[in-house]
Order: structure tokens, then sequence, then C-alpha cells
């Protein structure tokens, strides 16, 4: 606030939305009238369409970078990740905006059309479930040239684990040196040799059954990393043979060379055998899909997409609409998934609050929930959000409870 407010309040404009995206519309008229309710004036949506503007995005991402900012203590120590400080998880998710935007947001091309994609990059701290930082950018900046991104958000002894699609052999030296772990897949073609630099052959690994585990130096500036070459089931290899046959690339022409790579889990990492054992190494690039299962629970718990619709036309709205909608999803996991997290491992044994049941809940009672004690809160979650007790299938946060400290 830079002076005294005469209608619109910044904490009631940011509240009112909240409103609108539990009520998933997102329209002026509706984002006025919710405004309007918290100090019992009325708003109307031109006064509140004249508030967007290119200072309302600075304003949105720069709250959400504050919040963000705001640490919070670990939730529980695992011993899997128990020699590192933070355990980083980096991926992206799209978010589809109407084609008129695709200037501000360049996506794909699509039978000539140029489409209009937004792309969040996402920092992730398993270890306590914090957001490290956001940044939003059309959809043709990749993974690939986020990659390098990740060196301001980590220290050292800290973890990070990524995707194929964050490879480079140039990131990976720059985090080495910083002290900081890594844990990714190996890259097919990425040339290998042994530790006194001679290339070993590819073909010479791929030895049917055979799993591997040994240290060696990879690509053109030869990184010292561990290296793990572990056999698939059958069934499994056999799908992705069939996945890479039918891809819709006709361009690509995989070797038969290729084919033999795809029976194996091919993992790199810095962490030595006294750190982790084969099997632990598995488990923890398992634990990398977390951040899909946030990426679900933004789409699927709480319809984040359907809240940029085909009227959301101005750029400005579109970038402040993601802001605010990051900044809730951010609060709710620290005001009440974590806690409640904390509480229901503590409490009851092999139950774990689901993150996408809880938003999806969360958002269709917000209302309640704002003036309700943390108590009743707790009571609610407990009965409405937490995972099905399954025999066969399980979850990550219940696999990091297998290497869970006993104190």
């Amino acid at each position: 606030m830079k002076r005294q407010c005469k209608k619109i309040d910044p904490s009631d404009f940011i509240v009112g939305f909240m409103f609108c995206f539990c009520k998933r519309n997102n329209t002026y008229s509706e984002w006025a009238e919710q405004t309007g309710r918290l100090d019992g004036t009325v708003i109307s949506k031109q006064a509140l369409c004249k508030r967007i503007t290119e200072e309302t995005v600075a304003f949105s991402k720069e709250l959400l970078e504050k919040t963000v900012a705001y640490k919070v203590s670990p939730c529980l120590k695992f011993s899997l990740f128990s020699h590192f400080k933070k355990v980083i998880l980096q991926d992206s998710t799209t978010l589809q905006l109407p084609d008129c935007l695709s200037g501000s947001f360049p996506g794909n091309r699509t039978n000539g059309v140029q489409k209009a994609i937004a792309r969040v990059q996402t920092y992730l701290d398993i270890k306590s479930m914090q957001f490290l930082h956001f940044s939003l950018s059309g959809f043709t900046r990749n993974d690939q040239a986020a990659s390098g991104d990740i060196i301001d958000y980590c220290s050292k002894g800290d973890l990070v684990i990524r995707d194929l699609g964050y490879f480079a052999t140039g990131v990976f030296e720059k985090l080495i040196k910083e002290g900081v772990h890594v844990l990714s897949r190996l890259r097919f073609g990425v040339k290998i040799y042994d530790l006194n630099g001679k290339e070993i052959s590819l073909r010479a690994l791929l030895k049917p059954g055979t799993a591997i585990d040994r240290w060696v130096l990879i690509g053109e500036k030869k990184l010292r990393v561990r290296l793990l070459m572990l056999p698939l089931p059958e069934k499994i290899a056999a799908a992705k043979k069939r996945k890479a046959k039918n891809d819709r690339d006709k361009r690509l022409h995989h070797s038969k060379l290729y084919y033999q790579w795809l029976k194996y889990n091919v993992y790199i990492t810095t962490a030595d055998k006294k750190t982790w054992t084969t099997q632990e190494v598995q488990d923890a690039y398992k634990v990398r899909w977390q951040i899909e299962i946030v990426f679900k629970s933004w789409k699927t718990g709480l319809s984040m997409e359907d809240m940029i619709h085909d009227r959301c036309t101005n750029e400005y709205r579109v970038s402040t609409c993601i802001y605010l909608m990051l900044l809730f999803i951010t609060l709710l996991v620290k005001n009440v998934f974590m806690p409640a997290l904390q509480m229901s491992i503590r409490k009851e044994k092999q139950c774990a609050v689901s993150l996408i049941k809880l938003l999806k809940w969360v958002s269709k009672n917000f209302t309640e929930i704002i003036y309700m004690p943390f108590e009743k809160l707790h009571e609610h979650i407990m009965k409405k959000c937490c995972y099905e007790k399954r025999n066969k299938r399980g979850n990550m946060i219940l696999t990091l409870l297998n290497h869970q400290i006993k104190s």
C-alpha cells in the first residue's frame, strides 16, 4: 500500500480471489463481489479491472516470493535423506491459455496455429514439503533451458533430484563444485569412461541380467559419478520397448543398442555406497514422483486450469491469477497440510494425509474452514483426506516412512 486505500484493500483483493478460486469462478464480477463482501462495500467489476496492471503482477509475484521465503521446520526426519540438508525436486507443469496470449506465453504450433501455454517451474524441498521457488514463463523455455536456474537455490550438503529433461553435464559440474549432491537418470548416448579416462563400450555394460554399481567418468567434462545400471522386470522392459517403437516422432530411428538400454534403469549420483545402497538409490529416485503428485493436486484437487478460461485475454490478469493461485497453494501446504501430515503420522500408524484429497476438500469447504478450530479441522482431515489403507498400493509418504529414523 502506497497510500490509504479508498475502496479496494490489498488483503481483501487477494482473499476475494481465493474465494473465487475455491468456487471455480474467475470473473471480474465474482472477484469484485467477493472482495466487497469482506469489508461491506460495493465494488464494481470495472473498478477491479482497472487495478489489474503490470504493478499488480509485480505485487502478486513479490508477495508469493516473500511467502515462499518464510521457512518452516522439517516435518519428519527420514533415514533415506539423513545425510543431506535439503532434498530438492525440480520439475515443471504447463497451463493451457487462450491463443491470443501466444505473444506473451508462446507455446507449440498445432496445424499452423501458435498456441499459448504457460510453464511453471517449481522447486520443492521434500524433507519439509517447502516450496523454494516458482518461475513463470512460456512453454518454449523448456526444462533444459531452466536447468541451470537451480544453482541459486541450493547450497553445500543439499541433494538435487531431477529427470532427464534437466540433464546437462555443465550444470552437474557446477553443482558438484559447490558441494551439492545429485541424483538423475543417465541420458542415452553420453560417453562413459573408467576412472583412468578410457572409454567404456556401452555394449559391454549392457549384459543381459547384469547389474552394475561402480564409479565412472561421464561426458566431455569427465565428471566423476556413481553409475547404477539395474535390470528391469521383463514386462516393464517390454512395455518401454513398445512405447519407444510407437513414438509419434517419425524422425526417431532407435538402434538395437537403445532397445537394449531400455531394459535397465540407469542412474547417476554423487552419493557413495556408505550413504546409499543400490536399493536406496532406487527408492530415493522414486520419491521424485512426489512433485508430480503436487502438480496433480493443483489440477485435480483445485482445478487450476479451469481458472484460466477463454475470457482471460489480459496478460496481466493471467499472470496475477497464476501467482495468486500459487500463493494460495503455498499457504495451504504450509499452514494446513504440513501440520496435519505431522499429526497424522505421529498419532496414526501407517496413515498419511493425501495432498490431492486435502486440497479438494479445502476448496469445497473454504468458508467454514476459515473459522474452524484446528482441533476440529484435524478431525475432519483425518476422516476425509487420508490415503486409503491398501495392501498392495503405497504412496510416497509411506515410502519415506519406511526409512524413518526411529527416535
